[in-house]
């Protein structure tokens, strides 16, 4: 399961470096350009941080007895 997601990032990664090239050198749009760099941003940005990403996912407990 590790590998499909290392190979879907990849793949995600790509797409993104090919729209900042569409958007940049081959045909300039600058707010798809800006857009495209944001989410690069966001995207390097939660992967070096460990902090944010969630430990576990637990359903939760309800608070209180009925």
């Amino acid at each position: 399961m590790k590998l499909i997601q290392i190979i879907v990032n990849i793949i995600l990664y790509g797409y993104l470096l090919w729209s900042l090239y569409n958007s940049t050198i081959k045909e300039w749009d600058p707010w798809d350009a800006f857009v495209v760099i944001f989410l690069l941003f966001v995207a390097v940005v939660i992967s070096l941080m460990p902090g944010l990403h969630a430990p576990k996912t637990s359903p939760g407990t309800y608070p209180y007895d009925d």
